[in-house]
C-alpha cells in the first residue's frame, strides 16, 4: 500500500512539474507579443488589430468577429529603391463568430504594415493605420 502511495505521489509531482513548465513557456511566448495600439479597424461586429513581437518587431494581424461574417488580411508598404505600395502579404481569411491570427511577418526598415477587413454583409472594406 505504501508503495502505491509513493508511486501516486511521484506521478502527481511529475504532472505538476510538467504543468508548471508548459505554463511558463506559454507565458514567455505571450509576454513577447504586444498589442500595437491605435492600428485597429472596426466594421460592424468585426475588428482587426496588429500585434508586434518584441524580439524582432515582426507583426501579426488579428481579426475577431462577434457574429458578423468578415474577411481579414495583412498588407505591407515599403519605401525606397525597392519600394512598393500596399500589397497583401498574408492569406485572406473569412470568419464568423471566431478569431483568427496570421503568422508573424517582417516589418523592418522603411516598411509599414496594416490590417484590413471586409464586412461581408455590407461589402464595406477598411484598413487600420499603418504601423511603421
Amino acid at each position: 500500500m505504501a508503495k502505491k502511495q509513493r508511486i501516486r505521489a511521484t506521478v502527481v509531482t511529475i504532472t505538476m512539474a510538467l504543468a508548471a513548465s508548459v505554463s511558463s513557456v506559454g507565458s514567455a511566448q505571450a509576454a513577447e507579443v504586444e498589442y500595437w495600439a491605435g492600428k485597429d479597424v472596426i466594421l460592424g461586429a468585426c475588428k482587426g488589430w496588429l500585434n508586434k513581437r518584441t524580439s524582432d518587431g515582426y507583426v501579426q494581424a488579428v481579426v475577431q468577429s462577434w457574429g458578423d461574417e468578415c474577411a481579414m488580411w495583412l498588407e505591407r508598404k515599403r519605401l525606397g529603391t525597392n519600394g512598393y505600395d500596399w500589397t497583401r502579404v498574408s492569406n485572406r481569411v473569412v470568419i464568423i463568430s471566431s478569431q483568427y491570427k496570421t503568422g508573424f511577418h517582417w516589418n523592418g526598415t522603411d516598411a509599414a504594415s496594416r490590417v484590413c477587413i471586409t464586412h461581408n454583409t455590407t461589402g464595406r472594406e477598411d484598413c487600420g493605420l499603418a504601423a511603421w
